[in-house]
């Protein structure tokens, strides 16, 4: 993934012209929320002032100097790193330097972004769990929530949910299509739940979702939801998409959260097996 696909900070800039003094610098950090600064010069990056640096500066009794006057009391190595970088690349230099923002630039090193290093590492622990193609919880992290809930008494819903058909997609149009397949059904399974549900893309076109402290009508009522959002999808390439569903109750169906997700396939095999397209769960 490239820096400029990720810059979701709109970098805090201060020409060096406007010379502002370190107590004019704090009060715009706090009406701003901002927790840095990156002065510029011609729109180049000259020098970075971070909510820490503020503080020191405080500690120093600096905080009547002016942007201008620390540059020379407290010089440093601007670092920055070209926007069509990787990511990988943006967190071995932040880490290298022992840096919390990293400043982006564009070819001709003009300002264009900033990157946090908590940000950086919040990404790559979505990596971890997220499925990229569809960006559902992978089965990594199923296995987390199996762990977690297994042999509680939290009540679980379990949908599991293959498409119809699916290698006619990739055979009569493609593997790009068969993707797009794949993502417009999490898509709609991303709009059919609350926050404190999950989706998982469970492998290839199977996906599970996981409801939480619901009844099973309750439950049936949103596989039917996610059931009428995927079949009544239209594309101009594909045409429309058909799949068959599962459910099952963890623990009324089961003391065992793996053996609930079991028996939720098994539901929707028998759907597959009894002319697709069909919603069925266990009695």
């Amino acid at each position: 993934m490239k820096i400029y696909q990720y810059i979701k900070h709109k970098p805090f800039s201060i020409e060096y012209k406007t010379d502002y003094t370190i107590l004019e610098l704090a009060s715009l950090f706090l009406k701003t929320g901002n927790v840095s600064a990156i002065i510029v010069k011609n729109r180049e990056p000259l020098y970075i002032i971070t909510n820490t640096d503020i503080i020191n500066y405080f500690l120093n009794k600096d905080e009547q100097k002016t942007i201008k006057q620390i540059i020379q009391k407290y010089p440093k190595k601007i670092i920055t790193i070209k926007e069509n970088a990787d990511i990988y690349d943006a967190y071995k230099q932040m880490r290298g330097a022992s840096i919390e923002h990293l400043i982006v630039v564009d070819d001709k090193n003009r300002l264009v972004g900033e990157v946090y290093h908590q940000d950086l590492i919040m990404k790559f622990v979505e990596f971890a769990l997220k499925d990229e193609l569809t960006g559902l919880n992978n089965s990594r992290f199923l296995e987390t929530i199996i762990q977690r809930y297994n042999k509680t008494d939290t009540r679980i819903g379990v949908i599991f949910i293959d498409i119809d058909n699916f290698k006619q997609f990739n055979d009569k149009f493609g593997h790009k299509i068969g993707d797009k397949v794949i993502q417009d059904v999490a898509n709609q399974i991303k709009k059919s739940i609350r926050d404190v549900d999950f989706g998982f893309r469970y492998g290839g076109d199977e996906f599970i979702v996981m409801i939480f402290e619901q009844p099973k009508e309750i439950v049936i009522k949103i596989a039917k939801r996610i059931f009428d959002r995927i079949t009544s999808l239209k594309d101009a390439i594909y045409n429309s998409i058909g799949v068959s569903i599962g459910v099952s109750l963890y623990p009324e169906d089961n003391k065992d959260l793996n053996e609930v997700i079991k028996l939720a396939d098994e539901e929707l095999y028998i759907a597959k097996n009894s002319g697709k397209g069909k919603i069925e769960s266990v009695n």
